[in-house]
């Protein structure tokens, strides 16, 4: 039998004296729940993550949040919690949950050393949430009706349209989504048009709420402005939770004191004219819009439905250069953000806004329902939009003054040849090109870029059929027909809700644009 030598136990023993030192020693400096990673959930996750609320489990204690602890380190590794996305070339955003990699890491490391809770005593105070209206009592109350949510099944997604007479004109200073059962209303998306007593209508984005969003407050002195008459249209989203429960949600609005210095106005940069083929897993289309003032932007907000993949906002500034506002790789529709930069951002006159959307029509979004179906613009959550909301106000002066249609669609069109460019005068202000062969524009108001993809000449004959906005934020489809007359200008008709029972016909004429003023081309075109 071998012996050991006394020397060869001493190194031994002093090496298994230096492995329980390292091991107690990583176990001393490993993460804890109380010192390092509660301070991560309480700032990142528990808007959402607590009782009461639409997240699945709890993170406000250690018993709750133990239990998830792998499946934790595994989202946010990943980055699919918290569900942020955005970058930008220059501007970092105010309400950005998103981790760092110090967070990441800290929660991964402390996974990995078995989620140990530390110390009670390195816990800090845990976050208070004020239930009700946490900016006192509404000026006016929008009650929307109530939505049965069952057990089981598949996700609700209702629309309500709700006529609102204030009784006189407002600005509102502040708006807040109050759910009435928060465990399964995941968002909200409303949008207004509104009348004035001298007649006129204003129309945009009345808010986004989304699960933990705090109430929307603008900066001081800046507002909407509503007439006496307003439409509010609410897109709703629940989801269920093994529990039938029903929910009753209201919207309570507040109106600003004293004289507006700012009105703030949505503008919706759409291409209402997208046709994504069956099971097309990288589908990508445009919108643009032109600035002709100095103005500043103060959110970005990307909206598309199930199918959305991505979308950026590009500007491109009068001396030709151009910039990264904001890019969303990861869109997800379950979390409709705003983008709201720590200071506005600047836009000069003569600026171009560029926005891309991607969708996943294949069988591999697992929020796909249908792979196999053409998707056009509609309403519907299963079928598709394309809006690149952002929020403005106009630099100089209170109201924004309303840029003239004309002039941005002919802008617009200067983007392209001249040739088969054309342009309609009147209450309908468009500008559409239409050239012999390739894909073709139409821009409507100085809003609407839509892309054209059903057209066709038959000599001097031209048919396009798209897709027009409607004041439901929706889209029915709309057919221009007519005939080059010596002049080469176009003569027919616009036919509007070709898909609805009641079409609307008017006649139109096109004029060439190589016979008008146009004004100067944007930079970067």
């Amino acid at each position: 039998m071998n012996k050991t030598s006394p020397f060869a136990l001493i190194v031994t023993g002093v090496m298994a004296l230096v492995g329980l030192a390292t091991v107690g020693s990583a176990a001393v400096d490993a993460p804890t729940y109380s010192r390092d990673v509660a301070p991560i959930f309480f700032e990142k996750c528990v808007q959402c993550h607590r009782a009461g609320e639409v997240a699945p489990m709890s993170l406000m204690t250690y018993r709750e949040s133990r239990p998830w602890a792998r499946s934790i380190a595994r989202a946010v590794a990943n980055r699919d919690m918290p569900p942020w996305s955005g970058d930008s070339d220059k501007h970092v955003w105010s309400n950005d949950m998103s981790l760092s990699d110090t967070q990441i890491e800290t929660i991964s490391s402390w996974v990995k050393a078995g989620a140990p809770e530390g110390d009670a005593a390195d816990l800090p105070p845990a976050p208070s949430f004020p239930s009700g209206w946490v900016l006192g009592e509404p000026d006016y109350i929008i009650e929307l009706d109530s939505i049965d949510v069952p057990a089981e099944g598949e996700d609700l997604f209702p629309k309500q349209v709700i006529d609102v007479d204030l009784g006189e004109s407002q600005w509102i200073q502040a708006i807040q989504f109050l759910p009435e059962d928060g465990r399964v209303t995941h968002h909200f998306l409303t949008t207004f048009t509104s009348r004035f007593d001298d007649g006129r209508t204003s129309s945009g984005l009345l808010g986004i709420w989304t699960a933990g969003m705090p109430p929307y407050e603008f900066p001081k002195g800046v507002g909407r402005r509503f007439g006496s008459k307003v439409k509010v249209t609410v897109d709703q989203h629940y989801h269920p939770i093994g529990e039938a429960t029903s929910d009753a949600s209201r919207i309570g609005l507040y109106f600003g004191k004293g004289e507006l210095e700012k009105e703030i106005q949505t503008i919706p940069v759409t291409n209402t004219g997208l046709r994504i083929p069956p099971g097309a897993a990288h589908h990508e289309e445009n919108a643009h819009y032109l600035f002709d003032k100095d103005m500043q932007i103060l959110a970005l907000s990307p909206h598309m439905h199930v199918r959305g993949k991505a979308m950026s906002y590009q500007l491109t500034y009068p001396d030709g250069s151009t910039e990264m506002l904001l890019d969303v790789p990861k869109y997800d529709y379950n979390w409709q953000w705003l983008y709201y930069p720590t200071q506005p951002i600047d836009v000069p006159a003569g600026s171009r806004l560029d926005v891309t959307a991607v969708w996943d029509n294949s069988a591999e979004n697992p929020a796909n329902p249908d792979p196999t179906k053409e998707i056009i613009y509609r309403g519907d959550t299963f079928s598709e939009m394309f809006n690149g909301f952002i929020e403005v106000v106009q630099k100089d002066g209170v109201l924004i003054d309303q840029p003239d249609p004309k002039e941005q669609i002919l802008s617009l069109l200067a983007l392209h040849p001249n040739h088969d460019s054309y342009f309609v005068d009147g209450f309908l202000k468009m500008g559409f090109h239409a050239p012999r062969e390739g894909e073709g524009w139409l821009y409507m108001g100085g809003i609407f870029s839509i892309v054209l993809d059903d057209f066709q000449w038959d000599g001097d004959k031209l048919k396009i059929v798209t897709q027009f906005s409607t004041p439901e934020a929706s889209a029915t489809e709309t057919v221009i027909e007519g005939a080059l007359d010596e002049n080469g200008v176009l003569k027919g008709t616009l036919t509007i809700g070709t898909d609805s029972p009641q079409p609307r016909s008017l006649p139109i004429m096109a004029k060439p644009v190589g016979d008008l003023d146009a004004p100067a081309t944007a930079s970067g075109g």
